[in-house]
């Protein structure tokens, strides 16, 4: 038996980490979650917003992170839309803008929200940290239609929307730069107003000084971030927490593996001490 492990073809292992990981994307075990204190004043302070409150989003974010951001805004847009808070979107990053219409296309039928009225989108700029100085005072002066080519004036939300002083709530989902950064230096830094953020995994480290600083109101990291405020939620089936389920089975089985491999190894050096002695 000691032979036959020590000398399993790895592509068995391969087989064994597949499964771990999509069986729980197919079928979510609902491994317990507890949300962190971050995670809970992130929940708590959208939960606290008025009714018909206006909340901007940025999607700041690629592929390459998607996985772990996304999932964030889905849910921030569940708990906006049941709070019946209208929702402007914009990105920095050229892919933000799809994402955001992949979002809101998911979300915003479930609650019957209409876009131009309850939502809009108003897609990418590129400038960065310019873009958001540009919309300070009048965000015409940066956008003058929708990423479907509507014009402002004719989107009934917009007529409540002026600099960044009209959003009683931004939240910025960031995955470098241009992102969180500058938004803490203009829109929490400059106009004074409530900032959340979601950041992914490697960037959330980035993030701590602005916390720390009450520069941002608090913080989601990474998928874990996306997960616990799905819980919070109430979301049981949601983009993070299949994800974390697969994340968490994976690393029980590779902790595993690594165990079974030390035994095999100090088994088969015992036996080999016997044998020479």
């Amino acid at each position: 038996m000691l032979d036959y492990l020590a000398n399993l073809d790895r592509r068995w292992i391969f087989l064994a980490l597949a499964v771990a990981v999509i069986a729980p994307l197919l079928w979510p075990f609902h491994l317990p979650v507890e949300p962190s204190p971050l995670s809970r004043k992130f929940y708590q302070t959208v939960e606290d917003l008025p009714s018909n409150s206006l909340v901007l989003l940025s999607f700041d974010y690629g592929p390459g992170t998607k996985v772990e951001c996304h999932p964030m805004a889905v849910a921030m847009l569940h708990h906006l839309f049941r709070k019946k808070c209208p929702v402007v979107c914009i990105a920095l990053w050229p892919e933000g803008s799809m994402f955001a219409r992949q979002a809101l296309q998911e979300v915003a039928p479930q609650y019957g929200a209409r876009e131009g009225i309850d939502y809009v989108n108003l897609g990418y700029k590129n400038g960065g940290e310019v873009i958001l100085r540009g919309m300070g005072e009048d965000i015409r002066a940066i956008y003058s239609h929708d990423l479907r080519g509507q014009a402002l004036a004719d989107l009934p939300l917009m007529e409540r929307v002026r600099g960044w002083d009209s959003f009683a709530l931004v939240c910025d989902w960031s995955m470098g730069r241009p992102g969180l950064a500058e938004f803490v230096r203009v829109v929490s830094g400059q106009y004074r107003r409530p900032l959340l953020a979601g950041t992914s995994a490697v960037t959330t480290p980035e993030a701590y000084p602005f916390l720390n600083a009450g520069q941002v109101e608090s913080l989601l990291g990474g998928m874990r971030g996306a997960s616990e405020y799905e819980v919070l939620l109430g979301l049981k089936d949601g983009q993070a927490t299949r994800g974390i389920d697969a994340q968490s089975v994976a690393h029980f089985l590779v902790a595993g593996l690594i165990i079974l491999a030390n035994i095999v190894y100090f088994a088969q050096e015992r036996r080999r001490r016997k044998a020479e002695g």
